[in-house]
């Protein structure tokens, strides 16, 4: 019996991981059959898939907003439809690229076939095309194991092999991000990696062709999907240096991945050409990508979202990376290099926390690179009469941490996107939580009584200060213009963006009729990204005092030299006078 578990240990862990995700995905269609479960996919995953309900339906992709959100209001709950960017030539443009959209189209063209069959709706969210959809996604979620067994065969024995499939597939956040993020990209990526490592590692191995062009194409589409990942061109770059004996050969064999990446991008171009009006549109989101300014420690380490604090069993890559570059210093470049490149584009995207996620879910996408020099870690440190036992301790460790996590994270425990040290350590070892508080928690931006309600100082996590933000004098506001009322940095007179503004405006408008608008902007050097705009109405005689009292949360402030400006807008032709700006500003300042 021993020998026949270490002879086949390899088999029986795949066996059992894909038993798990099977059954898994079984539960959520199960579900959509007894009709328990309507939403086929929504926020950022809708917008991956509209391209395929717009076109199928209306043989076009010109998307119209009232369309597309009475789809979310039938199947998804009200999930409000904010894919969409109006350009200067009218038409709305899809925010996000529709590279997953060709992954998903198999799945949806025998979803629709069997909804036309079977008298259901035509409308990408009936029940053939979910089961379809999450058929789809277990299946990629089988290549990528499929694949990563391939790279791991290549570098490790089976029993190590399988102890690497366990760690990766429960030890890390790609459970959750499997079974509860399936609709976003990351399953697909994890896959299509994995793919393109094996493929490199066979043309260094072999030389052949049919692999050179397979990782090409592999990039291609990968680049369609998350355009940030053209970084992974380091791959070939640097794997390929000494697979030919000449270097024209070597750059013949590169040119393969821009042509690849042009041919699975071509669509996205003429798409953006044709109802956009330019063949390149960077960026249509609201946050930017600054290279300048990256979150690296927050991204790695922190409460709210730290890829390492909620899968520590990757702390391994430091030693990991140490033995590989002694040990196969031709791999080391193109694997650390492409970690570091990427690590420092994810970090530097003004939502580094990538919105809802049990840990960072952009790291997924490298982990069939990253399981090579975690895997020579084990294997080396494991050798050590004195490093096994710690590693074994190490290992279980992190794993059980990473699966109890998972527990928390699918319960509602752990929350999604507004963890902190306070909150991390008041659930930590907790499953069952009867009483469970969530005044802990980063605050809820749309929560305007929170100094009231926290109770920071009673449960020990920190206080409330309160601080006279900013105080103007009278401003005149002549018609049809826009005037400044005030501009300042945020910090450091305030400590922490976990800040509520109370501001009182005495204003007296010209025209009561037509009132003028006061906004506050938060902005970067690089864009606006918060706005609140109030009218100053009145119920006076126009030019007799009145007072607006607003109160509203800080946004999440991406640099630290962000400022917050207040104007106001007068449409009208008469005059506008602000007597008084005065803001008083409440920060939970933690422990």
């Amino acid at each position: 019996m021993i020998d026949f578990l270490k002879t086949n240990i390899r088999k029986i862990t795949n066996l059992v991981i894909i038993t798990v995700f099977t059954l898994n995905f079984s539960a959520k269609i199960n579900d959509v059959a007894k009709g328990e479960s309507t939403c086929v996919c929504a926020y950022d995953g809708y917008g991956y898939y509209m391209y395929l309900t717009q076109f199928f339906q209306y043989r076009n992709l010109y998307l119209q907003q009232e369309e597309l959100q009475a789809v979310q209001n039938t199947y998804c709950g009200d999930v409000p439809v904010y894919q969409l960017k109006t350009m200067d030539n009218g038409h709305k443009l899809n925010i996000y690229h529709m590279g997953q959209a060709y992954l998903e189209l198999p799945a949806y063209t025998v979803g629709h076939v069997f909804a036309k069959v079977l008298g259901y709706p035509k409308d990408g969210f009936s029940k053939p095309y979910h089961i379809t959809y999450l058929l789809n996604a277990l299946l990629f979620i089988l290549l990528g194991i499929y694949f990563l067994n391939k790279v791991l065969k290549l570098f490790f024995t089976d029993q190590l092999t399988a102890l690497l499939l366990v760690l990766v597939y429960f030890g890390t956040n790609f459970y959750s991000t499997a079974t509860l993020a399936y609709q976003l990209q990351h399953i697909y990526l994890f896959a299509l990696v994995a793919l393109l490592f094996y493929c490199l590692l066979k043309v260094r191995e072999s030389g052949k062709r049919k692999h050179l062009l397979v990782a090409a194409l592999t990039l291609g589409l990968i680049s369609a999907i998350r355009p940030t990942h053209v970084l992974l061109g380091i791959l070939p770059l640097l794997m390929l240096r000494n697979v030919y004996t000449s270097r024209l050969a070597y750059w013949k064999s590169l040119l393969l991945f821009p042509l690849a990446g042009l041919l699975f991008n071509l669509p996205q171009l003429i798409y953006w050409k044709l109802l956009g009006g330019s063949w390149f549109i960077l960026n249509m989101h609201v946050e930017e990508v600054v290279i300048v300014d990256p979150h690296v420690i927050d991204f790695l380490f922190s409460y709210k979202k730290g890829w390492l604090l909620y899968s520590p069993v990757f702390l391994l890559l430091i030693p990991g990376f140490v033995i590989l570059y002694k040990q196969r210093k031709s791999l080391f470049w193109p694997v650390f290099g492409a970690l570091l490149l990427c690590m420092w584009i994810f970090s530097s995207w003004e939502c580094w926390w990538y919105a809802a996620s049990f840990g960072s879910r952009a790291m997924v996408d490298l982990y069939p690179l990253l399981l090579v020099p975690l895997g020579f870690a084990i294997l080396t440190i494991g050798r050590s009469k004195a490093g096994k036992p710690a590693l074994l301790v190490f290992l279980v460790l992190t794993t059980g941490l990473s699966v109890f996590q998972s527990a928390q994270y699918s319960k509602g425990i752990l929350h999604p996107d507004r963890m902190t040290k306070a909150h991390y350590w008041y659930i930590f070892g907790k499953l069952d939580m009867p009483e469970y508080q969530t005044n802990r928690l980063e605050l809820d931006r749309s929560d305007t009584n929170w100094p009231q309600t926290i109770h920071a100082e009673k449960l020990k996590f920190g206080r409330v200060e309160t601080i006279d933000f900013s105080q103007t004098g009278k401003v005149r506001i002549p018609g049809k213009i826009s005037k400044l009322v005030d501009k300042r940095l945020l910090f450091p007179k305030l400590k922490t963006d976990e800040t509520l503004f109370d501001a009182e405006i005495i204003y007296r408008n010209g025209d009561s009729l037509i009132p003028s608008i006061i906004h506050f902007e938060v902005f970067s050097k690089y864009n606006t990204y918060n706005w609140k705009n109030y009218p100053l109405t009145t119920q006076r005689k126009s030019g007799d005092a009145d007072t607006l009292k607003v109160r509203f949360n800080l946004p999440i402030i991406n640099h630290s030299d962000d400022r917050i400006q207040i104007y106001v807008e007068n449409p009208s032709g008469k005059e506008t006078v602000v007597e008084s700006l005065k803001i008083k500003a409440y920060s939970l300042i933690r422990d």
